[in-house]
């Protein structure tokens, strides 16, 4: 298994500060969700037509790769309004395209705008979306995740999700917090539904205030079974990315990066011995 980090975790550094890092620190990859101010990646400077040469030089020269490109991309709404729809559309490709350009595998799309689940959402409309984002991108290698977020989370809802869409270019990127916050699923359970379909995985800590509230923890300071997942992912032969999704670009009093990051890899390091 290999360990990243999301750039959600550093939303203050510039594009080499980033990388450099992730080198020193000994991460495999960095998941892209935007750079300093610019959450559109497409729209990243290092990434343009004139910089992506230099930018796939240095990351090659790092041995750091980025497995996915993660969009704000969400199809919630698909089918309620047409020229959001053709914008939806259009960024997914865009998305695409620049995943290929980076040797990048994924794109993840959410199904659900609300990290916690929040009134109803149409699982048709949201099948046809993606059916049509698939077919969209099928000039690409580019798999496209739908993540469990939101109403989502509940596994098995999202298990017949992708099940109805039945196409191979979709997957599905495992949030192992929220089924387990707000869905409260074992993750043995959440494995057996949607295990088939996990390409990527994002990992985060975090203890439930007396209020309600979630609060987020660094890794191991919480109640999240780090130890449960790995005898999982192990038993899976699940080789791909475990990304840490820090999200200090929301959640400003979170800890500092150049502190999370390390302790992320180190205790992962210790789990994953």
């Amino acid at each position: 298994m290999k360990l990243a980090f999301s750039t959600l975790g550093c939303p203050d550094w510039n594009f080499n500060e980033i990388f450099a890092t992730a080198k020193d620190f000994g991460f495999d990859g960095v998941e892209i969700r935007g750079v300093k101010n610019e959450l559109y990646a497409p729209y990243i400077a290092e990434f343009s037509d004139r910089n992506i040469a230099a930018t796939l030089e240095k990351l090659g020269r790092l041995g750091v790769a980025i497995p996915c490109v993660t969009s704000g991309i969400c199809v919630r709404n698909y089918g309620l309004d047409p020229a959001a729809d053709e914008g939806t559309v259009r960024e997914t490709v865009e998305y695409a395209e620049l995943a290929q350009k980076l040797g990048a595998r994924y794109v993840r799309i959410l199904g659900d705008i609300d990290v916690m689940p929040r009134g109803d959402v149409s699982d048709a409309a949201v099948a046809e979306a993606m059916k049509t984002l698939c077919d969209a991108t099928k000039h690409t290698d580019t798999t496209l995740l739908i993540e469990t977020n939101g109403a989502f989370a509940e596994s098995e809802r999202l298990a017949r999700l992708v099940k109805k869409v039945d196409d191979g270019r979709l997957g599905i990127l495992w949030d192992v917090h929220h089924p387990y916050r707000f869905f409260k699923e074992d993750l043995a359970k959440t494995a057996a539904n949607i295990g088939e379909y996990v390409r990527y995985i994002h990992v985060k800590d975090s203890v439930m205030l007396p209020s309600g509230a979630v609060k987020y923890k660094m890794m191991g300071k919480g109640d999240l079974p780090l130890s449960q997942l790995i005898r999982i992912l192990r038993a899976n032969d699940y080789q791909g990315f475990i990304s840490l999704e820090w999200v200090k670009r929301w959640c400003q009093e979170l800890e500092a990066p150049g502190i999370v990051f390390v302790q992320y890899i180190n205790y992962m390091k210790k789990v994953l011995a």
